[in-house]
């Protein structure tokens, strides 16, 4: 008798990839963000750092939103495909100053770094759709913040960072 089971890798799947990463984000990036802040999306200038197959999804549903959707990517051909797919396409030190969300999509690390925080306005709401948990330097965040403030909101945590006192 044979026991051995057929394995299949569905992450690496061309569907998974192309499907979902697009469209299942198009669906939960707004929707993540409006169960964990309570916010009207309408006229937030939104920053969508990234824009793969996850970032296409996100910007969309921004724009869906009714938002003021940009979006960095430093890949060319992808910083086309913003374009002609009707968003500005800048640099984030650019715009971050701006910005009232930051969402990034990239799978780099670091994408959102002191620098970045540093040219935030109060209250910016930052959150990472991405594959990986580094794409904000939170270890730079949480030592130059204090009081923090963590609440459960459904399934969501929403921490709130408060600069310290200098």
């Amino acid at each position: 008798m044979d026991t051995s089971m057929p394995a299949i890798n569905v992450n690496d799947s061309v569907t998974k990839s192309k499907f979902d990463n697009k469209y299942g984000c198009k669906e939960s990036a707004v929707d993540a963000v409006r169960r964990a802040t309570d916010i009207m999306l309408a006229g937030k200038r939104v920053v969508v750092c990234g824009y793969g197959d996850v970032g296409k999804g996100t910007a969309a549903s921004f724009r869906g939103a009714g938002s003021i959707v940009t979006v960095t990517e430093i890949d060319p051909i992808c910083a086309l495909q913003a374009s002609m797919d009707g968003f500005e396409v800048k640099k984030l030190e650019n715009v971050v100053s701006n910005a009232d969300i930051v969402v990034t999509a990239t799978g780099n690390k670091d994408i959102v770094n002191q620098s970045s925080f540093m040219m935030m306005k109060d209250k910016t709401i930052v959150c990472n759709i991405g594959h990986f948990d580094n794409e904000i330097d939170m270890d730079w965040l949480e030592s130059n913040f204090g009081n923090r403030k963590q609440q459960l909101n459904l399934k969501l945590i929403l921490t709130e960072l408060i600069k310290k006192k200098k």
